[in-house]
């Protein structure tokens, strides 16, 4: 079984391994790791694990959960259990997704926006001090989480991989259960209409701004930390691609999938 849940001990997972000499890797992150397929157990595959774990020559134990954030991986209990693993089992990849909860968030994108008022232009309705506050944590957050690799892990030689998400359309489709049935808001979509952002332009525009800076904010890690390696998957899928708002369909995850495997892994 080359991808798993955090239910059964890492031994146990291994034991269950059908390959030789796997490649061993500890995946840590949001839903773009974790995201459900659509009936649950079945279905297609449904987040970036469950395409790589299509990989024969990949052991994935995969620690993602739903809903989480950069800032608060690198921090308290969900830090200590990465520290643990870390320390315990012998990871070739920690690979990490994390930081689109802490941009595009339903607690954390309100925080970025101005109300669009008279000639205001897409970019005055963006609170830079705020974003930049807010990348200062993730970047201080990847920092510390290439410090605990650095400082904890039972392979000296582990590489960390991780993405910078894709460019989303804001729209009204949140989380729907089987696919069929809505579950809650969008992420994004209803703060923009709250704050008079109407035009597609103006939303489009300003969720690329939130991301491209993102990721040139990885990439300044990168630059601090050799082993880190960033992915650039920004710019790879059309509209078509998307299940909801701000996730991929299982094509559109494939597609990212592949693009990480292949910088991550082959030539890496």
């Amino acid at each position: 079984m080359p991808a798993t849940t955090d239910s059964r001990t890492y031994d146990k997972l291994l034991s269950e391994y059908n390959g030789t000499h796997p490649i061993k890797i500890l995946a840590e992150g949001d839903s773009w790791f974790a995201y459900p397929r659509s009936f649950f157990m079945f279905g297609k595959d449904a987040n970036i694990i469950d395409h790589l774990a299509d990989h024969s020559n990949l052991f994935i134990y995969n620690s993602s959960s739903n809903g989480d954030e950069a800032v608060a991986m690198a921090s308290g209990a969900q830090k200590l259990s990465l520290l643990k693993r870390l320390a315990h089992n012998e990871f070739d990849y920690l690979f990490f997704s994390g930081g689109g909860n802490d941009i595009v968030g339903r607690y954390d994108f309100d925080f970025f926006l101005k109300k669009k008022e008279g000639d205001m232009l897409w970019l005055d309705c963006i609170k830079q001090e705020r974003v930049a506050m807010k990348l200062d944590q993730i970047k201080r957050s990847y920092e510390i989480i290439c410090e605990i690799v650095k400082e904890y892990s039972l392979n000296k030689n582990i590489k960390i991989v991780t993405h910078t998400y894709d460019y989303v359309t804001p729209k009204g489709t949140g989380f729907e259960l089987f696919d069929i049935i809505p579950m809650g808001d969008s992420w994004v979509y209803p703060y923009l209409i709250e704050k008079n952002i109407i035009e597609i332009s103006d939303q489009k525009n300003i969720i690329n701004h939130l991301l491209v800076k993102f990721k040139n904010c990885l990439n300044e890690v990168a630059e601090k930390y050799e082993y880190l390696k960033v992915v650039d998957t920004q710019g790879l899928l059309n509209d078509s691609q998307w299940r909801n708002e701000i996730h991929p369909d299982s094509e559109g995850f494939g597609i990212i999938a592949n693009k990480i495997y292949e910088e991550g892994i082959v030539q890496n």
